[in-house]
């Protein structure tokens, strides 16, 4: 992929004054984000966020996570408002890049990276995928560019052969092969089973998920929507919780306290797990750190920091835990 994030200049701004019906629009800062640029602007209308995607998200997936953004605002989901363009669209084109203005809210109350947030906001999780099951969806909604997510019997070869290509440390190189043997050992241990499928949030943790005691108070950031297991969406949430918690923690309380945060996501379900899903949740917790193969690849050997300090220790982590019989069965 090519023409990743886009860079802050005043050009953005004065396209959204000309594009959007606002009478002012000053800079106030920059947001952060990976991939989009995100600039939060004051205006006559109040606080905004101008959010510029990368040249890989075309308007019609642009265009349908909006309206499943809507769908859940009319359920009372709390999510952003989206500005309408002097035109009418919920969108603008600039230079190959699709832009979207929304209403900037600011956080109230904590984000999902303490335990009383974790264990409200694993039953939201539950509820946001009840809801996510009759929502509009298209090609352009189920398939996301860039995902924090890869299917069951993804092929990691060829990603790996572009990683080794580099010149590699010694300690590089046998991380390379502690995910080479990862994917290995899930295709071959894996459970083969066709899991129910719909669309999900794709990163339901951390600052994109603000609770105040047990009430959902914001919700942002459905860039990685898709179509796929649910239990793949709440192994990913499991597999950031496990890593603030402590990586190195395998322990048995650490398994059990993981199978109380399932429990709480199954009790708020109200098509309950079934067994299947179940017994595929400890394989898909540990494949999700192979999902960052492909992010260190794109960005090419400036990603060596990442792999050292981060992704490679993870790998090594989830070898382990596959290798414990308690965890294939902790779900069960």
């Amino acid at each position: 992929m090519s023409g990743g994030r886009a860079t802050g200049t005043t050009e953005w701004l004065e396209f959204v004054r000309q594009e959007y019906p606002l009478a002012e629009v000053t800079f106030v800062r920059d947001l952060g984000g990976n991939f989009n640029l995100n600039l939060q602007v004051f205006t006559d209308q109040g606080a905004l966020v101008v959010r510029i995607s990368p040249q890989w998200v075309e308007a019609d997936r642009l265009a349908a996570v909006q309206a499943v953004r809507q769908y859940l605002r009319d359920r009372g989901w709390p999510i952003p408002r989206t500005l309408r363009s002097r035109s009418g669209r919920t969108l603008a084109q600039l230079d190959g890049r699709v832009v979207e203005v929304e209403q900037y809210v600011e956080p109230s109350g904590t984000s999902m990276t303490t335990w009383p947030a974790i264990s409200a906001g694993i039953q939201w999780l539950a509820r946001l995928h009840e809801d996510l099951r009759a929502a509009p969806t298209s090609t352009a909604a189920a398939h996301p560019p860039m995902a924090n997510h890869i299917e069951a019997d993804a092929e990691f070869s060829s990603t790996i052969a572009d990683i080794r290509s580099w010149s590699l440390s010694a300690e590089e190189a046998t991380y390379v092969d502690a995910a080479e043997q990862l994917a290995a050992s899930l295709a071959h241990e894996s459970p083969d089973c066709d899991l129910p499928r719909q669309l999900v949030h794709g990163d339901f943790w951390a600052t994109n998920v603000y609770l105040s005691g047990d009430q959902l108070t914001l919700l942002l950031d459905l860039d990685f929507l898709g179509e796929r297991p649910r239990v793949d969406d709440l192994a990913l949430t499991l597999f950031f919780i496990n890593d603030h918690l402590g990586r190195s923690d395998t322990s048995s309380i650490r398994i059990a306290k993981l199978r109380n945060l399932v429990n709480d996501y199954d009790a708020a379900l109200k098509t309950p797990l079934s067994p299947t899903e179940r017994a595929a949740i400890p394989y898909a917790v540990v494949r999700t750190p192979l999902t960052f193969l492909r992010d260190l690849a794109y960005l090419g050997p400036s990603s060596g920091p990442e792999l050292t300090t981060l992704r490679g220790p993870q790998y090594e982590w989830a070898l382990r835990l596959l290798s414990n019989p308690e965890w294939r069965t902790a779900f069960s």
